[in-house]
């Protein structure tokens, strides 16, 4: 079912147009028709009347018997009663009817109306188009008159000004168009501006205040987004260095107990005992880069080419691994953060298969480096499950041993703040599936926004 909204225009200033222009439009249509239906239509009709009467006034003086004057007194009588130029042409017989422009057929067809009305079954023929805005008029009574040639001014036979009237009108709307796409273009900049400042601090670029401008009502929603993103920011901070507090209390009591146990003599309780050591030092530094996300780093504009092969070819020692890229894969992005998600996404691939395919390729408006594998895969009903943070699935193949459950949470943490994301689905290999995707126009330069 077709609906209103499938073929209206998506785009707020696109739409903002359609409400502008509209309506203007609309109005503008109906006032012409209107005008020229009740009024131009009409005035012309009663003038081509006019017109039509005083022809047939000469066709019946010049053909009557009763009048004794001669010709050219009958004529000069017309010249001066009814100021039209009136003459007897040496032909016999009308010309054929000439060939109409299809902007006077609306008036040609009143002036042939009113004339056959008054002049009944004697012929006629006609041409509005005669130079010095005259219309030419001949009429043929009977063959000893002969025929008769009637020019009178266009002004008597036709309202003439009334295109210069929807002229007027054109050029007003215009002129009200102009003001109205100036106004509305300074509103609909203020609104894609702050669209650009909250998806830009969505995905942790700093573009540093943003100034609320337009509309009251955009001025508010400006304010409130900054002050929303402050909130954000210092609860971010504050978390981070609460964390990084924690993180540090607990090392110091791990430093101990490694320097304690460096001084015991070799056995199998001490390596079990560093072993665990090890882990919890793991999971603490796991712990606080998931808080942090790599807040600090700045975008840069890098290939994702060469980001992909680079992380790649740090697990060719562990698995076999193909990598197939599309050239030109510029974009900007925080290098390091999507590095370290791709090294997740890798590691995750390496530590339970022996082959990995990798394929950068542009799918749309997007970069997507798909990453299969032969492993053992992951259920798709716990596809979702496994990107919850320190969810470690004992059957599948994102329980990792040395790991806390934060490889997938991290790489779709990374990706969802570029604007991306992360989809999971059956590999051809027998597998897994990882999708990790990037918008190409990933972030707009400051100036832009």
């Amino acid at each position: 079912m077709l609906r209103f909204r499938d073929i209206t225009p998506k785009g707020f200033y696109a739409r903002s147009l359609l409400i502008v222009l509209f309506p203007l439009v609309i109005l503008l249509v109906m006032m012409t028709w209107f005008f020229f239906d009740s009024h131009i239509a009409e005035v012309s009709r009663k003038l081509s009347q006019t017109i039509a009467g005083d022809v047939a006034e000469i066709s019946e003086t010049m053909t009557s018997d009763r009048d004794e004057r001669s010709l050219d007194e009958k004529i000069d009588q017309f010249s001066r009663t009814l100021r039209m130029d009136v003459s007897v042409l040496e032909e016999n017989e009308l010309p054929p009817p000439p060939d109409r422009p299809f902007w006077t057929r609306s008036r040609d067809s009143i002036l042939a109306h009113e004339l056959g009305v008054s002049l009944g079954p004697t012929p006629f023929w006609f041409d509005t188009n005669v130079g010095n805005s005259q219309v030419e008029i001949r009429i043929a009574p009977d063959e000893n008159t002969g025929v008769i040639r009637i020019l009178v001014d266009r002004k008597r036979t036709f309202a003439t000004t009334g295109h210069i009237f929807i002229v007027w009108v054109i050029l007003f709307s215009l002129l009200l168009i102009i003001i109205a796409l100036s106004f509305l273009r300074n509103q609909v900049k203020s609104v894609l501006k702050l669209a650009a400042a909250a998806e830009a601090w969505g995905r942790g670029e700093d573009i540093g205040a943003l100034k609320p401008s337009g509309a009251t009502e955009v001025r508010q929603a400006a304010r409130a987004i900054s002050q929303m993103r402050e909130r954000i920011i210092a609860f971010v901070d504050q978390r981070t260095a609460m964390l990084a507090g924690v993180s540090h209390d607990l090392r110091t009591p791990l430093t101990r107990l490694k320097l304690q146990l460096a001084l015991l003599p070799p056995s199998e309780d001490k390596d079990a005992a560093k072993r665990d050591i090890e882990e919890m030092e793991a999971m603490l530094n796991a712990y606080l880069a998931f808080a942090k996300g790599e807040e600090g780093e700045q975008y840069e504009s890098v290939q994702l080419e060469d980001l992909v092969r680079e992380t790649a070819l740090s697990v060719a020692e562990r698995a076999e691994v193909s990598v197939t890229s599309t050239p030109d894969s510029a974009l900007r992005v925080r290098p390091l953060a999507v590095k370290r998600a791709l090294s997740n996404l890798f590691n995750n691939a390496a530590d339970h298969a022996r082959q990995i395919k990798v394929s950068l390729l542009r799918t749309g408006a997007y970069f997507t480096v798909f990453i299969e594998d032969d492993g053992p895969g992951i259920p798709e009903d716990l596809h979702e499950e496994a990107f919850k943070p320190f969810s470690r699935l004992d059957p599948s193949r994102n329980q990792n041993k040395s790991g806390v459950g934060l490889g997938l949470s991290l790489a779709r943490d990374v990706a969802r703040s570029h604007g991306g994301d992360i989809r999971l689905s059956r590999s051809d290999l027998g597998g897994l599936k990882v999708a990790f995707r990037l918008p190409r126009a990933l972030v707009s330069e400051r100036n832009a926004v």
